[in-house]
């Protein structure tokens, strides 16, 4: 082979390799650019939501800020976005979110080498220390699995002082075989340490029966109520019959008025017409006068009568009374019976 073959030869051998070498080059950017890419679109929402969010806290809407700070965290943790996110629980009063944000920032801070943001986040951490509401939850149940706002509490934090936010929480407990016991703690702005203890479990195959407390029973005694009853009423019928008799002598003492007036206008058996109205009027009241008296009488005695045979308490020595008849006839009263 000639020098010039053999140039020729090595030429080509150089080109090939510098064309391998030349796609192999190639190749790398792509691979880098498509993974730069997917990395863009993750921190392109995490910023987004960021910008959005710091906007919303600029104009006070917390309660809009804060989770758009969390969405952005978890697409792309930072530190800075921690911080934003603890600041933003802490003014719209959560301090217990806030405190624990504030803690997660120092451990970040402390594994980035960023001191300037721990020290930062530490201090913060103090400040709202003051401010936290505590509450201590225990359990009689021993078995028992407790969840606070549906997140389960491990064995070591019962009888621990648990940082929590204010408003409504919901507390369950629950073990194998028993009923599950839940409760809704509501926790205000001005509470600082508050406690809970989650009671034993009933078991599931119990019924448990609200017996109601037996009411007292009134003994009651027939005999003396009965007396009572029956000298009121012979109290009542012998006081409308008094009145009754006082009504007969009225109408009786007109009747003799009334007889002397109409005598005045009569002659012998001649009466003019004056004499005459007053002898029906005196006879008129007469009649009043007479059944007046009667009923009256009969009203007396009888409420007399019912009022003396009352049955009395027998605890006291007094007998049954006997049975009494009443009887009103023309002119009289009638009373029949043994006492």
């Amino acid at each position: 082979m000639s020098f010039n073959a053999r140039i020729m030869k090595g030429s080509r051998a150089v080109l090939r390799r510098i064309c391998a070498l030349t796609l192999v080059a190639s190749a790398l950017p792509i691979a880098s650019v498509a993974r730069a890419a997917d990395l863009s679109e993750g921190a392109v929402a995490a910023e987004s939501l960021f910008q959005e969010a710091r906007q919303l806290a600029d104009r006070k809407r917390y309660a809009e800020a804060c989770p758009k700070f969390l969405a952005s965290y978890k697409l792309s943790p930072a530190v800075g976005t921690l911080l934003n996110l603890a600041d933003c629980y802490e003014k719209a009063g959560q301090y217990a979110s806030a405190w624990a944000r504030f803690h997660e920032a120092i451990a970040m801070a402390q594994q980035l080498g960023q001191s300037n943001r721990e020290r930062t986040a530490r201090d913060r951490a103090e400040k709202i220390e003051s401010k936290l509401t505590r509450i201590t939850i225990t359990s009689r149940e021993p078995r028992a699995t407790v969840k606070l706002d549906g997140h389960d509490l491990e064995s070591a934090a019962f009888g621990a002082a648990i940082p929590i936010d204010p408003g409504k929480h919901t507390v369950e407990a629950s073990a194998k075989g028993k009923k599950p016991f839940v409760t809704t703690v509501d926790v205000r702005d001005r509470d600082r340490a508050l406690s809970l203890e989650i009671p034993f479990l009933e078991d599931e195959n119990v019924v448990a029966e609200k017996i109601a407390p037996e009411e007292p029973r009134r003994v009651v005694d027939w005999n003396r109520d009965a007396g009572h009853t029956q000298r009121t009423i012979g109290v009542v019928a012998a006081s409308v019959g008094a009145v009754g008799i006082g009504a007969g002598a009225f109408f009786g003492v007109r009747t003799s008025s009334k007889w002397s007036q109409a005598k005045t206008h009569c002659s012998g058996l001649e009466c003019d017409q004056e004499g005459v109205d007053l002898a029906r009027a005196a006879k008129n009241n007469a009649t009043i006068s007479t059944a007046a008296c009667i009923a009256g009488g009969a009203l007396l005695a009888g409420g007399l009568i019912v009022y003396i045979t009352a049955p009395r308490n027998r605890s006291s020595g007094a007998t049954d009374p006997a049975r009494v008849r009443l009887g009103v006839g023309p002119g009289s009263i009638v009373a029949a019976g043994a006492f």
